[in-house]
């Protein structure tokens, strides 16, 4: 009988830990949309600009 606890209990860590290995994995794949989304973004206000000019106003 206890075997199968230890089995179950084996078992049970195999797929807890898998399920927080899947939730880093798509929290790093998140970062790298937003930092891409973010560079885009940026490249465009800037121009092509080494630096934004913040504080101009322009239509």
């Amino acid at each position: 009988m206890n075997n199968k606890k230890e089995l179950l209990a084996q078992i049970l860590s195999i797929i807890s830990d898998a399920k927080v290995r899947a939730i880093r994995s798509v929290d790093t794949e998140r970062v790298l949309m937003y930092w891409q989304i973010g560079k885009i973004i940026l490249e465009e206000e800037q121009e092509g600009r080494e630096r934004a000019g913040y504080g101009e106003f322009r239509y």
